[in-house]
């Protein structure tokens, strides 16, 4: 049985306020290459949670690493300010279209919440 989804109005509001700051700033940082966002995990699902999942979609993706290290420049701060750790994977649009039949992906892509 597939957990049920929530809308993003059912989140906390600090939760919601610290996904707006990630969001403005990843779409500052990305522009056009940021294609998806998507909150998993607890909180997607309404139960409570420690941290805010996330599965950070890009176009043209060469270096996981670097990205990685991009958007924790980014959520670092929201952590200390908000006190609400977001844990953030950025992925390739194109890597993420050929694997999302994978169990990882596939789960994230049914159950997420497009941000």
């Amino acid at each position: 049985m597939m957990p049920q989804k929530v809308s993003k109005e059912a989140l906390t509001v600090p939760d919601r306020q610290a996904l707006d700051t990630f969001l403005r700033a990843l779409q500052k940082l990305y522009a056009e290459r940021l294609k998806q966002v998507i909150l998993y995990g607890h909180k997607s699902h309404g139960k409570r949670g420690s941290d805010l999942d996330i599965l950070v979609v890009i176009e043209g993706l060469t270096d996981r690493f670097v990205e990685m290290t991009r958007i924790h420049q980014i959520t670092g701060p929201i952590t200390v300010e908000e006190d609400i750790l977001i844990t953030a994977i950025p992925v390739d649009a194109a890597y993420l279209e050929q694997q999302r039949e994978t169990s990882f992906f596939a789960a994230i892509l049914q159950e997420g919440m497009v941000l």
